[in-house]
């Protein structure tokens, strides 16, 4: 799940004029996002675990695991780095990690009938995580053995790499053999682990910033043979459209799924654990990304801090259902709301106004993929802020009618957004090659 590697991030440019000129910006990569993320979850549920074992709270356990599962495939789509080690971010392991990603979304929409097989599933991920993490450490020429012949950081890297592959093959026995050890005694080690995560991402984040333009980048990066074929090529997919990619994924499956619930044709699935994935996506989309609201954000300690809350959030009413329900639901249909209204207003709508009162002195005449490209936005914005009204439904017409209007349109606008997403993420990557 998460091995010594140093990347930079896709803002990572610390000697920059733009970071200079812009001290408010914390110049973060998705590694080090992740590492975060994931040290937060651990250290909520490591604390809830004490609660939830004297039965004061209640406990989904294929919703835990399967958010676990989710943030091991955002590693995998985004940088390429898999449970056996790290590999080249190409079309087959981006697909593949979108597949893992859509197993642990279903696991929490139905824990109750994935539960076994996530559990299974999120045990080989820790275990297989822990034990090649270890063993490359110390026998790969390019990690332990040279950075330990250098004196700081680097040996904290790899004393923060060792404890966090340790505990990952002891919480793998465990998740794997359940009842092993009492609940409280794996509490603790969920608090040590996500203690050692922010510590691996604090080393990763110093180590990166001080050696990105030396030859030791080339040691914790090294470079990786390009293949021929096809699928094994490495992907153009930018970090946000990466996460782009399995966003879409994620709502057709959930408008596909909200349809089939309607219908009668399957049960209805875990409302608590889907609000809880979408705030979860929300604190990525801010904390890697600055996008916010379908606004681009610095990313200050501020905004750090509001992805940080939106994840804890997240992470919780997947774990501990029936809670928070009530409050997240508004919250992201207020959100989606306020997106869609920017969107528009910065993006589309805004300024073609502008230039209706403010013309340019010689017109300028758009590309058509950039026409494709405003239509798509403004679909996606105004679709965004009728999702975010119909989220609010049960509340601005509360009984009977507001449930009504929530169930005949919800799977629609969703499967909707979804495509649209995806739309805009081949749009993008067009331009992009152009």
């Amino acid at each position: 799940m998460i091995n010594g590697k140093l990347q930079e991030g896709s803002r990572s440019q610390p000697q920059s004029q733009s970071s200079i000129t812009n001290k408010a910006e914390i110049d973060i990569s998705i590694e080090v996002v992740l590492l975060v993320v994931g040290g937060v979850f651990f250290l909520l549920f490591g604390a809830l675990l004490f609660l939830i074992d004297r039965g004061v709270l209640p406990y989904s356990e294929g919703s835990m695991y399967g958010i676990f599962v989710v943030l091991v495939s955002m590693q995998v789509i985004t940088m390429g780095k898999t449970p056996f080690g790290d590999v080249l971010r190409s079309r087959l392991v981006v697909f593949i990690g979108i597949l893992t990603a859509m197993i642990g979304t279903l696991a929490i929409f139905y824990p109750v009938h994935l539960s076994a097989t996530i559990r299974i599933l999120a045990g080989l991920i820790v275990l297989i995580a822990g034990t090649f993490g270890m063993l490359q450490l110390f026998t790969s020429k390019d990690k332990a053995r040279k950075w330990m012949k250098v004196p700081g950081i680097l040996q904290e890297l790899t004393a923060a790499c060792a404890l966090v592959y340790g505990i990952e093959i002891l919480l793998g026995i465990i998740t794997l053999r359940p009842g092993i050890m009492p609940n409280p005694l794996t509490a603790v080690f969920l608090l040590i682990f996500g203690t050692s995560l922010f510590f691996l991402a604090r080393c990763i984040h110093k180590a990166t910033r001080r050696y990105i333009s030396t030859d030791a980048k080339r040691v914790l990066d090294p470079s990786k043979p390009e293949s021929r074929f096809f699928l094994l090529k490495e992907t153009s997919l930018t970090v946000g459209n990466s996460f782009n990619l399995y966003q879409g994924s994620l709502l057709i499956l959930l408008g596909a799924l909200v349809l089939l619930m309607i219908l009668g044709i399957i049960p209805s699935f875990n409302s608590d654990g889907q609000l809880g994935l979408l705030l979860v996506l929300t604190s990525i989309q801010l904390l890697a990304l600055g996008e916010f609201m379908g606004s681009e954000l610095s990313r200050s300690w501020p905004a750090i801090a509001l992805g940080i809350l939106f994840a804890a959030t997240g992470f919780f009413s997947c774990i501990v259902p029936g809670i928070l329900s009530g409050v997240i639901q508004p919250l992201i249909g207020l959100q989606n709301v306020l997106s869609g209204v920017l969107v528009l207003a910065t993006k589309t709508v805004g300024p073609m106004v502008y230039q209706i009162f403010q013309p340019p002195a010689e017109p300028v005449a758009l590309p058509p993929i950039v026409r494709r490209l405003a239509l798509v936005l403004t679909a996606t914005g105004i679709v965004t802020i009728l999702f975010g009204i119909n989220m609010l439904a049960p509340l601005l017409l509360p009984g009977l009618l507001g449930m009504v209007a929530y169930a005949l349109l919800l799977p629609t606008l969703i499967i909707v957004m979804g495509s649209m997403v995806l739309v805009l993420v081949a749009i993008t990557q067009r331009i992009k090659g152009e």
